[in-house]
């Protein structure tokens, strides 16, 4: 059977640009440009496959072809030759082809010879003979692929897939966008390398799952003042007797001291039913308001049994602390609102017989909403 070769002749087919002709050529041999042109281009005419059949030497030499460059298909039934024209060595070729590609002036040695001879038509004239050519294992170029189709990018291929999954996430839309986008560029710049129909389709999927996500934005959360308030209506003070039988209650006569003018409707709220009575004390920060009460008077009319009011908006929601503040036992030195939802109370814990009272504590008193309205969260913080 009639095996053949493939020979690059070097010759560019016409409106091909020499630097793109070769650029393509050395992606597909997977070689780097300027290796490619010292080891291939510069080297033409060159044998670059052989023992091929024909159907097969005719598809290769139409893949090169597509690339620009000009290939025969001709038969390998001879040995091989080196071919020397002005001092640069091509080939090798079959010793048959030296008709075809060698030129007037040109020289040519069998490979593994030691002699150059002269090619029909050069001048008489000629120098002494040349070295022998370098050893034929300086080298064949690798072979063609069999597909000249550029592989495609597998990172347009997973941008395409990102775009999918956004439609389904909106969320992942920015992200799959500036993939597809970053690919895209990045393709353009290396024309070997395909994908760039996968990297333009996963644009423009990720456009339209952006488009979607501006479409249906993520649900704002609720603002606090469109929640009902849940009022908690003030309730009256037990009538047990006080733990400390010197005390007395607010609403007698026993202390006929000036009490506090209530400022607003929250004072006059605390003061319904005349079982508590204001010690002038108090804070509004934004939409909360905090007093200070006492529901009776020890023995020096001072006033005792102390509890912080808590209001928001005008709607009583409860106390600061648990219970109420014993002068004799706890000192409620100062309170104080350090936003609209933050209340920092300082106690002190006293010693009756002692009459001093220790380091005070801090309790951090937050206001919190959820679905039932608003709550009152106490917390005590490390003493200093």
């Amino acid at each position: 059977m009639t095996v053949y070769c493939l020979v690059l002749t070097g010759r560019l087919l016409d409106g091909q640009d020499s630097a793109s002709v070769q650029a393509r050529m050395a992606a597909a041999f997977g070689m780097e440009g300027t290796d490619f042109r010292q080891r291939v281009f510069e080297r033409a005419p060159l044998l670059i496959r052989r023992g091929l059949d024909e159907a097969t030497a005719q598809t290769q030499a139409t893949q090169l072809e597509q690339m620009g460059v000009e290939a025969h298909v001709i038969p390998d039934d001879a040995p091989l030759v080196w071919l020397l024209r002005e001092g640069q060595l091509r080939g090798p070729l079959p010793e048959s082809a030296l008709s075809r590609y060698a030129h007037a002036g040109d020289q040519w040695c069998h490979d593994g010879g030691q002699q150059w001879f002269p090619w029909e038509g050069a001048s008489a004239t000629h120098e002494a003979p040349l070295p022998p050519p370098l050893p034929t294992t300086a080298a064949t170029p690798p072979p063609l692929p069999v597909n000249s189709r550029a592989a495609v990018s597998r990172w347009a291929i997973a941008a395409v897939c990102l775009s999918v999954l956004a439609l389904l996430w909106h969320a992942l839309a920015p992200i799959a966008l500036l993939l597809g986008l970053g690919i895209l560029l990045w393709l353009l710049r290396h024309p070997t390398v395909g994908g760039r129909g996968w990297a333009a389709t996963s644009l423009l999927i990720g456009a339209a799952a952006l488009a979607l996500w501006l479409h249906h934005p993520a649900a704002a959360p609720t603002e606090l003042a469109q929640q009902p308030y849940v009022p908690r209506p003030l309730q009256p003070l037990h009538t047990e007797p006080a733990q400390d039988a010197t005390a007395v209650r607010a609403d007698t006569t026993q202390c006929p001291a000036a009490v506090p003018t209530p400022r607003n409707d929250e004072d006059r709220f605390l003061l319904t039913g005349g079982q508590r009575q204001l010690t002038g004390r108090a804070q509004r920060k934004g939409d909360t308001y905090v007093a200070e009460a006492a529901s009776g008077h020890d023995s020096a009319c001072h006033p005792d049994n102390l509890q912080l009011y808590i209001f928001r908006r005008g709607v009583f929601i409860g106390t600061a602390l648990e219970n109420a503040v014993s002068q004799a036992s706890t000192h409620l030195n100062d309170f104080e609102l350090s936003d609209d939802q933050h209340l920092r109370v300082s106690l002190a814990a006293c010693h009756e017989k002692a009459g001093d009272c220790g380091a005070p504590n801090i309790k951090q008193i937050e206001l919190l909403h959820d679905a039932g309205g608003w709550i009152i969260k106490r917390a005590a913080l490390p003493t200093p």
